[in-house]
């Protein structure tokens, strides 16, 4: 049964997507069966793993649209070994017309991909609503990637609360993986006071691996590839694979 884990951040800027790709690249480059669920309406996973939004015959969104459609015909594969349920620009209005009756959607479609992955990543927008209480409900635990930038720390307590809901009231059994920071600047004071703050208050919480900030970032982007593969060797990049492999080594 593949393990599914929920990226997640209520706040703009955090390093979200870019942890869910690369976490990804670098899971499939330890040999793992890994499968991307894009359901942010701006598709940036979907694009920084080389696919073009417009070129897409079906996406997530077909999913929502259709639930009678078998995921497996939704799915796409890029040239590394990932796959990837891709985003589509429909997702906010599908989003506007959602009920709580549609909150297990996500879960059940996934359900029906269990066997064909050993981890399932979702990269979710950066506020709340039903794309990511349906990201919640689906997953078995949390990734909080968190930049230490000002207001990281308002996003990450609104992003805590959002768990403790969903563990009271529709997923009981979801779990905090981690707490990741992102974006890493050295000697600033804004840096220095969130890094402090967020060890302060979640010690028990918190990867020691960090993500420092890097240009392999945006190298990847423009290249349509994770930083990971693009600069293996980078600091940053091992970071990453150190996490993906925490990840992996706690669900054994």
């Amino acid at each position: 049964m593949a393990k599914k884990y929920a990226v997640m951040m209520y706040k703009g800027g955090s390093g979200k997507t870019t942890t869910a790709i690369n976490l990804a690249a670098a899971l499939v480059g330890i040999g793992k069966r890994v499968l991307l669920v894009d359901l942010d309406r701006q598709g940036n996973a979907t694009t920084g793993v080389g696919f073009v939004l417009d070129d897409l015959d079906r996406t997530v969104n077909d999913l929502f649209a259709n639930p009678e459609l078998d995921p497996r015909d939704a799915v796409i594969a890029t040239d590394f070994g990932l796959h990837v349920l891709a985003a589509s620009r429909g997702l906010a209005k599908t989003a506007m017309n959602m009920s709580p009756g549609d909150m297990f959607l996500l879960r059940e479609f996934l359900s029906q991909l269990d066997s064909d992955y050993d981890v399932i990543l979702i990269d979710t927008p950066p506020n709340e609503g039903y794309m990511t209480y349906m990201a919640l409900a689906a997953a078995d635990a949390v990734v909080i990637p968190v930049a230490t930038r000002g207001f990281s720390e308002e996003g990450l307590a609104q992003t805590i609360d959002g768990i403790t809901v969903a563990r009271k009231t529709y997923n009981p059994n979801l779990q905090l993986a981690g707490i990741l920071f992102t974006n890493v600047e050295r000697f600033t004071l804004v840096a220095n006071s969130v890094l402090k703050n967020v060890q302060r208050n979640y010690a028990d919480s918190v990867f020691g691996d960090r993500i420092p900030k890097a240009s392999l970032f945006d190298k990847g982007n423009e290249a349509g590839l994770p930083g990971v593969l693009v600069e293996p060797g980078h600091k940053a990049a091992k970071a990453y694979r150190n996490v993906a492999r925490r990840l992996i080594d706690a669900d054994q």
